[in-house]
């Protein structure tokens, strides 16, 4: 999304906020629409019946179709094929789908596709992002095994929807999803409400601030007297002063990780589960945990959770314990917490507040790079598809806006999580307690997301009606965005060189486990940064972080040279 447009979205975001509380009470562009696979040599091993050049295809087919579709399912019971929304959009089609699933985690789906792919049980494609990470994308491309799509992408007659939607008002989100061959393999997830991409702003308990006569800390040092106070006090005035948790933070989790705080010293990153701890400054990219800062961000860290204002479970704690602390039932249990939103029975009672300021450093938050380029990874087309014409012209209608709503929410008005009400989209939410009693909408049997676009266009001509939810993200995002706290230089997240990716598939386990080990020990007091800090840069080197972090660079200039 470009600078303008994320303006104009954002003005609509307010003024939807004003008009809700008044009720109650994208930047690196190319710039030239093109598509950055063009005049690149085709991948292998592309199936015979493979056309540039088609007559169009039109739905219904005259005679059904089926494809074999593999997904990572975290959803027992009924297959995908028998959902409101996939029966729908077979009658519109007179397509039908086979569903493989690749079980319930990324790690044991790569290895079924290992056994798949290449063999004449291979299915037609892969959906959802858990089943096709970067480094095996470039791999299984490489291969053969995975087509490219610049043909169809490129043809209105076979994808008209993706061409009007995606190419017409988003082109480069095209230079995000290409690799380096100037080939597409896979397409992306499109949303485009800014506040989803805010990741991991602070927010803060304003009731526990009011009840102990404090105010919203703005320096690190009013932050950790804060906490000080939250750990001694009755902050959420139940008369225990020794049940709140001044900070919650789990580790292993998309937002709220302890690594949110290493924005306070200028450093905008994830850790390894998520973004290969790395970060860009001044065109160079950095790997953050041989910094300085990352250091002193370190030292902080130890500091909190030896007086108890970090919650003591953060390395060991389960999801559900932490959602149970969210979740209680009888007050706020938690005073600080980094998330898209607050979350639980007291989320009306926290607030989003600028990050505190530390002394010599410029605050700079982590911005996911899905704003750029869609969220990667949602499908892809292998050689053992017979007819990918139409199995593109098929993948096309989840671009439309109306058939992804349904995909992740069941069909409007059937569904109690999606309504339409004179021409305009509602999701609705649903308690815990009621959904179990629903029968889970197609999206949940392919884990993380499905191709498809929700646009800014449809936010702003009101086919969507935007959730409260959606435009507090969005006004903690301005709140953000215009104290210029996000961060500019966004790492892109793009695609790897097949010998590259094997390079980084081999370092990557050592390094990233070092990290981790030195990180929990010196978190917990088990052991001394300051003593250990030399040995552990020298055992870094040896792993040869100085090579990741080269071919990091080089393809990140690679992406910003397209």
């Amino acid at each position: 999304m470009g600078s303008k447009q994320m303006k104009g979205f954002l003005t609509l975001v307010l003024s939807l906020a004003i008009a809700l509380s008044m009720a109650a009470c994208s930047e690196n562009s190319n710039g030239n629409g093109s598509t950055e696979g063009d005049s690149s040599t085709p991948a292998p091993s592309a199936p015979a019946d493979a056309t540039t050049e088609t007559e169009g295809i039109t739905f219904p087919l005259p005679e059904a179709v089926t494809f074999t579709i593999a997904g990572v399912n975290g959803t027992d019971g009924q297959n995908p094929e028998e959902t409101g929304f996939f029966k729908k959009l077979s009658e519109k089609t007179n397509v039908n789908i086979n569903y493989i699933s690749l079980g319930a985690d990324a790690a044991g789906a790569i290895e079924k596709l290992n056994v798949l792919l290449g063999t004449e049980d291979a299915p037609d494609a892969i959906m959802g992002a858990s089943a096709m990470n970067e480094t095996f994308l470039a791999l299984y491309a490489k291969e053969g095994y995975l087509v490219a799509m610049n043909q169809y992408l490129n043809d209105p007659k076979i994808m008209p929807v993706f061409n009007s939607r995606v190419i017409g008002e988003n082109p480069d989100i095209l230079k995000g999803i290409t690799s380096p061959d100037g080939n597409i393999y896979s397409l992306p997830y499109i949303n485009q409400i800014p506040g989803n991409y805010l990741e991991s702003p602070i927010w803060i308990n304003k009731v526990w601030l009011d009840n102990l006569e404090l105010s919203v800390p703005t320096t690190l040092e009013e932050l950790e007297n804060v906490m000080a106070a939250f750990a001694t006090e009755d902050a959420n005035g139940n008369g225990d002063p020794a049940d709140e948790i001044p900070l919650l933070a789990r580790t292993g989790a998309g937002f709220e990780h302890l690594e949110a705080w290493l924005s306070l010293w200028g450093i905008p990153t994830k850790d390894s589960t998520f973004e290969n701890f790395v970060f860009v400054k001044d065109g160079n990219v950095i790997f953050a945990p041989t910094t300085e800062e990352y250091k002193a961000y370190i030292k902080t860290m130890q500091k909190w959770y030896e007086n108890k204002w970090l919650w003591n479970e953060y390395f060991t704690g389960s999801p559900q314990t932490f959602s149970a602390i969210q979740n209680d039932a009888g007050a706020a249990k938690y005073g600080i917490i980094t998330a898209k939103n607050a979350a639980g029975n007291f989320a009306d009672q926290y607030i989003a507040i600028l990050p505190p300021v530390v002394e010599g450093y410029q605050p700079k938050f982590y911005l996911n790079p899905a704003y750029l380029t869609g969220s990667k990874g949602q499908f892809e087309l292998t050689s053992n598809s017979k007819n990918p014409e139409i199995l593109m012209a098929f993948i096309d209608q989840f671009y439309l806006m109306e058939n992804l709503l349904e995909a992740y929410n069941g069909v409007a008005n059937e569904d109690p999580r999606l309504t339409l009400d004179n021409g305009v989209y509602k999701v609705n939410t649903i308690p815990a307690t009621e959904l179990a009693n629903i029968p889970s909408p197609f999206r949940n049997y392919f884990s993380n997301n499905l191709p498809g676009a929700v646009l800014e266009s449809d936010y702003m001509s009101g086919k969507i009606e935007m959730s409260a939810t959606d435009q507090l993200k969005g006004q903690t995002y301005a709140l953000y965005d215009e104290a210029g706290v996000i961060n500019s230089e966004v790492w892109p997240r793009p695609y790897l060189d097949p010998e590259d990716a094997t390079k980084l598939n081999e370092m990557r386990t050592d390094i990233f486990n070092t990290v981790s080990k030195f990180r929990a020990s010196w978190v917990t007091g088990q052991s001394d940064i300051d003593q250990e800090w030399d040995g552990y840069l020298s055992s870094l080197q040896s792993m040869r972080v100085d090579e990741l972090t080269a071919i990091m660079q080089k393809t990140y200039d690679n992406y910003m040279s397209n």
